[in-house]
């Protein structure tokens, strides 16, 4: 599992969701199963949050751990996380068919933790 480290990660991640499966993705996210929120938490993350537009699904999320990817590949394997896959990936389309992921991820240009001086 992981070892946290002192600065969290930032990851931002962009997919479309199916218009006929929106009701049911809404749904499946109004009741996440919280085993699947501890599994989460065993793997480094943290404050994730998913947000709608239109046909598209932005997600945030920060990583504590120090071995990302080899976190979320373990995280993936989870009989638990596949089950929870298995009931929202053909809610979603990718926005392109050559990335081989569903979500892709997002290159963050601006970030602003706490206060500003002088506040």
């Amino acid at each position: 599992m992981s070892h946290h480290s002192t600065q969290p990660r930032r990851f931002g991640s962009v997919v479309r969701v199916r218009a006929e499966r929106w009701d049911e993705y809404r749904k499946l996210h109004e009741a996440v199963w919280p085993e699947l929120l501890v599994l989460f938490q065993i793997y480094g993350v943290r404050n994730f949050t998913i947000y709608h537009y239109e046909h598209l699904l932005f997600s945030y999320k920060e990583y504590v751990g120090k071995h990302y990817e080899g976190d979320m590949a373990r995280l993936a394997e989870e009989p638990l996380m596949r089950r929870w896959l298995e009931l929202t990936d053909p809610c979603q389309l990718p926005l392109s068919s050559s990335s081989g992921s569903l979500w892709a991820d997002m290159q963050e240009i601006f970030h602003m933790d706490g206060r500003a001086k002088g506040d």
